[in-house]
């Protein structure tokens, strides 16, 4: 049962899960390896353990200050991917003054410092109230089950918060290299009620599909990076039928379900809006191919239009080079 708090939103089950190794479908508790943590492993152990005994505030502002730190030594290194940051926040914003750059350039690696200290407290930002969720009649509209598709932007994670509006969610995700930090995301994800975590791999769409024949409901992020290519949104460039954008588009040409864009936008430190838009349009008598690519050009409409004014919040923008050629691949 959700446990309702005063003043808040409800707040998550006592028993908050942990996750482990990426093989297969994570629905419940994995056992983290036993062997003491080194090294990187060990600061991400301590920081996860820090703060989650902070205040909310405090933990998103530590976070913050760290990544600011991380983004301040970045631009003294020349690493590349500052550099592309910048070159894209020049490109989008139309700065060009340096110093200004710089500063903007920090504020993003303070977000994303802030977001990477918030991912093991997203059901306590959620329980406290900081986390505003909108348009939930589209979900009813939408019916059940449907795909709900979403993006990079802002605290992306606390999409999540979507699993107290319907029963079970299914949620695509790409396995990381470093299984240790995996096991944290994992963990605060499956926090949510009633989720599972689908892993890509060759034979994702069939589990996608099971999915959704058992009545679940799907959640895809379709501004993946794949092969060093960010799938998505265009922003100028001709996108492929590809990538998890042409997956969510025929899942739903084929299962016959509605597409529901959900995007989450800052609403100020450590607050956060969860925005449910109506479900993309089928064309009554349109189906098959054409009803696949009609969905895919939708979702790329939408999902630009949502992350170009908040491109600074976007995860994803240090990646985006509209020189990389897109892969080959389906």
């Amino acid at each position: 049962m959700v446990r309702k708090k005063a003043g808040g939103n409800p707040s998550p089950p006592n028993n908050v899960r942990s996750a482990g190794a990426a093989h297969g479908c994570v629905t419940k508790p994995i056992r983290m390896k036993t062997s003491w943590p080194k090294g990187e492993e060990l600061f991400d152990a301590v920081m996860v353990k820090l703060v989650r005994s902070l205040p909310i505030s405090w933990a998103s502002w530590l976070g913050g200050e760290l990544g600011a730190l991380q983004g301040r030594k970045a631009l003294k290194g020349a690493n590349l991917s500052v550099l592309r940051l910048r070159a894209n926040i020049a490109r989008f914003s139309g700065v060009t003054d340096p110093a200004e750059l710089d500063q903007r350039v920090i504020a993003f690696c303070r977000l994303t410092g802030r977001i990477y200290a918030e991912i093991p407290n997203l059901q306590r930002l959620y329980a406290a109230g900081r986390v505003e969720v909108v348009g939930e009649e589209n979900l009813v509209a939408a019916g059940k089950p449907c795909i709900i598709v979403g993006s990079h932007v802002a605290n992306w994670e606390m999409l999540g918060a979507v699993a107290y509006r319907v029963n079970g969610l299914s949620v695509l995700y790409s396995p990381i290299r470093n299984a240790f930090r995996l096991d944290i995301v994992l963990a605060a994800r499956l926090a949510w009620p009633d989720v599972e975590m689908i892993p890509k791999s060759p034979a994702v769409a069939l589990r996608l599909d099971r999915a959704l024949k058992k009545g679940r409901n799907l959640v895809i992020l379709v501004d993946e990076i794949g092969l060093g290519y960010v799938r998505g949104p265009s922003l100028g460039r001709s996108l492929p039928y590809a990538g998890n954008r042409w997956l969510a588009a025929r899942l739903a040409a084929r299962n016959d379900v509605n597409l529901v864009p959900v995007f989450v936008e800052c609403l100020g430190f450590a607050r956060y809006r969860v925005v449910v838009q109506s479900p993309l349009e089928r064309p009554n008598g349109m189906g098959g191919a054409t009803l696949e690519r009609h969905l895919a050009d939708q979702i790329d409409r939408r999902l630009e239009a949502w992350v170009l004014p908040r491109i600074e919040t976007w995860h994803c923008l240090p990646n985006f080079d509209p020189e990389v050629a897109a892969p080959t691949d389906t």
